[in-house]
Formats: C-alpha cells, sequence, structure tokens
C-alpha cells in the first residue's frame, strides 16, 4: 500500500504548524511593541553611563575613527593571512565562529517564545503572570537580537565592500577598501561584520539581564567576533562597527523597556536593573506542569508585567 499520500498528509501538517508557530512569534513582537508604545514613560528616566548627549557623540565619533584608522592601518595586513596562521587556530576559530550565527542563537529564543506563548492559555492567574514575565524577558532579547541582525544583513550587502579573500585577488594598492555598491553577493558583504554584530547584541543583552556573567558574556563576544579575522571572512575595521553597532543598538533597547519599566528597574539616581524575575521553583512549575489552569478561552496576552 502506499504512503505517499500520507507522507504528503504529514508535510502539509508540518509546513501548516510552522507557519502558524512563526504567526504566532510575529504577533507576539509585535504585541509586545503595542504594549511597550501604550505603556507610559516614568521618572526617573533610565542612564546607561552617559552624562549627556555630547559624551554619546564623543563615543560614536571616537568608534567612527578607530574604524577609519583600522581601515587604513591595519586592514591591509588582513588579505592573505589566513593560511598563514597555525591551522589548530584555524580549525578552533572555525568551530568557534558559529556561535555568532543569528540562527544559532534566534532558533533557541524563538521557539522558546512559542513554547511559552503556547502555555499561557491553560493557565492559572499565578501561573499567565509568571509566563508573561517570562514573555516579556524572551521578547526582549529577541527583538534586540533579530532587528539589528536583519538590518545589518541588509546594510552590508547594499554597501558590498570586498571581502578579504575577495579583495586578495584585486589589483590596486588599496584593495581593502574596495566597495561595489548594491552587488548583493557574499564575497562583496564585509562591512559591518554580521557575526560580530549579533554576537555583541546577544552578549550585551543577556549582560543586561545577568549583570554578574558581564565580563565573561563580552569576553566571549570578543573570541568569537576575532574568529571573522583569523577566517579571513573580515577586517578588523569590520569587526570593530559590528561589535560597536550591536552594543549600540542593544543599549537602546535596555533604554527603551527600562523607560517604561519593562523587564528592567530605574534606580532613583537613573542606574538601570534587571527587575526580580519569577523564582525557579514557579518558574519550572509553570513551564513542566501539566495542573489544569485557565478555560482555553483565555487570552494568552496577558500584560508583560513582572511576576513576583
Amino acid at each position: 500500500m502506499s504512503t505517499a499520500p500520507a507522507s504528503g498528509s504529514r508535510a502539509v501538517r508540518a509546513v501548516r504548524a510552522a507557519g502558524e508557530g512563526l504567526w504566532g512569534l510575529v504577533g507576539a513582537l509585535l504585541g509586545t511593541l503595542a504594549y511597550l508604545k501604550a505603556r507610559p514613560k516614568r521618572l526617573p528616566a533610565p542612564r546607561l553611563g552617559l552624562s549627556s548627549a555630547w559624551e554619546g557623540l564623543a563615543l560614536a565619533l571616537l568608534a567612527v575613527g578607530l574604524i577609519a584608522a583600522a581601515m587604513v592601518l591595519v586592514d591591509p595586513l588582513i588579505p592573505g593571512l589566513r593560511p598563514r596562521l597555525n591551522r589548530d587556530l584555524v580549525a578552533f576559530a572555525d568551530r568557534l565562529t558559529d556561535l555568532g550565527l543569528g540562527t544559532v542563537i534566534l532558533w533557541p529564543l524563538g521557539l522558546a517564545l512559542l513554547y511559552v506563548l503556547a502555555l499561557q492559555p491553560r493557565l492559572d492567574a499565578m501561573g499567565r503572570r509568571v509566563a508573561a514575565s517570562l514573555v516579556a524577558r524572551l521578547g526582549f532579547l529577541f527583538m534586540s537580537i533579530a532587528t539589528i541582525g536583519l538590518t545589518v544583513a541588509i546594510v552590508k550587502h547594499l554597501l558590498g565592500r570586498a571581502r578579504p579573500q575577495a579583495a586578495f585577488f584585486l589589483q590596486g594598492p588599496n584593495a581593502q577598501l574596495t566597495f561595489d555598491w548594491l552587488a548583493w553577493k557574499s564575497s562583496f558583504a564585509s562591512f559591518p561584520s554580521g557575526h560580530s554584530t549579533t554576537v555583541f547584541a546577544t552578549a550585551v543583552a543577556f549582560a543586561a539581564l545577568y549583570p554578574r556573567a558581564r565580563s565573561w558574556l563580552v569576553a566571549l563576544a570578543v573570541a568569537v567576533a576575532s574568529t571573522r579575522v583569523v577566517l579571513g571572512s573580515h577586517y578588523p575595521s569590520d569587526v570593530i562597527a559590528g561589535a560597536a553597532i550591536g552594543t549600540a543598538f542593544v543599549l537602546g533597547m535596555v533604554k527603551l523597556f527600562a523607560a517604561r519599566r519593562v523587564v528592567f528597574a530605574v534606580a532613583a539616581d537613573g542606574r538601570v536593573l534587571p527587575m526580580a524575575g519569577p523564582s525557579a521553583r514557579r518558574l519550572g512549575k509553570v513551564l513542566f506542569s501539566k495542573a489544569p489552569g485557565a478555560p482555553n478561552g483565555a487570552s494568552g496576552g496577558a500584560p508583560l508585567e513582572e511576576a513576583r
């Protein structure tokens, strides 16, 4: 007896389930944005270590200066570097660099967000509060990392800077400064580094939620971003630009959430602090318990308030 119809039916169901899950994720993110927009800002306003806008401008100019200096002084040394490096170092970098892939980071976050959203209608009132608190945190992480990652992926293809492997075969004294605008080719998508943007956005976003792990997260981000130079996929200036863009964007997202007292609290002096989330016991009970909860008609869009 043929199994083709059954296989086709399973494939259709899988595609439909994937589409529904994606639609649910998009709906959750749009709902988070709508909630943030509707939620009023509160005083005191959050501060992220900058005393004024002038100080922020000075830091931005410093970053631009470092990128420009790296383009002129350091980048010319990179094309053809990979074959001269230790093979074990290159092999290690080739394994480590995948931690900067957006899919490696965003798939787990997206699936976790969908799972919690699917649980919400079956939970009791306290369970929904705990789930909403978790959704807020997962939403913050997903929005912070995915938005800037997608933006940089588009921008770098539009700018069309030749990667070191491509520049090695180009003629002229300044091959590292070759830009082929709107080329939309992988070999001309060097600036800024997407891996560096993603891994620094991830490190800063998680560090905002878990300040005690900040040093380890930043160290890992530096290591992963450095692999892009070791592998000859990017110039140092690409990595610096990606790190600066990812960091700046996520800090802006932290300020956006903190101003509305979602996920983050603000001290009297303006310092941003992560809100206390649900305890491990309550979190485990919500995620793994099969106890009956709210009726099926209950809404899964509970306000993103913090569970106590």
